[in-house]
């Protein structure tokens, strides 16, 4: 039983039940009552199409892996300069102080921060989950590095997607 009528030139569905006073356009076809249901239920984003009168449901096609990481490392970045910052407060504190081994931390621990988003295994990674992964490595690395005097720089729970520690 046909429910409806499509015209793939307007992207419009027309129902038999309307009236249409200009007509309707010339390439409408009769579209049955489940595919008109499918259409309406696909998956967000997924397109859909008439081939051979035949319904099509087509997902998007993936974001390139280039834009993906960029926005990642962006991420990345933003959040490793809210570390950077509270890091500065410990350094200037250090100078102060004359702890000149508190400096050389701050110092070490910051250039591995801003090294973080350019690590071989970063550079390396060719999918999400790789360049994810490879961050997060890095990150745990530098924060098993970083003396305890360090560690309330470094948020607890989740940070680049994944848990790490809780020490603080």
């Amino acid at each position: 039983m046909m429910h409806t009528r499509y015209s793939p030139t307007t992207g419009n569905f027309y129902p038999f039940d309307l009236a249409y006073p200009n007509g309707l356009p010339a390439d409408v076809i009769e579209v049955s009552q489940e595919d008109f249901a499918a259409v309406l239920q696909r998956p967000p984003g997924h397109s859909f199409a008439f081939l051979d009168g035949e319904l099509a449901i087509s997902a998007p096609e993936p974001e390139p892996y280039a834009q993906v990481a960029q926005a990642y490392l962006d991420s990345v970045r933003s959040k490793r300069d809210q570390i950077l910052n509270r890091l500065s407060g410990i350094g200037f504190a250090a100078v102060e102080e004359a702890d000149q081994r508190t400096v050389q931390a701050v110092l070490v621990t910051r250039q591995a921060l801003l090294d973080i988003t350019e690590v071989p295994a970063v550079l390396a990674a060719t999918h999400a989950d790789a360049l994810k992964q490879a961050v997060n490595a890095a990150y745990q690395h530098i924060v098993a590095q970083a003396p305890a005097a360090l560690l309330g720089v470094f948020p607890p729970g989740e940070l680049y997607d994944r848990p790490f520690h809780n020490r603080i």
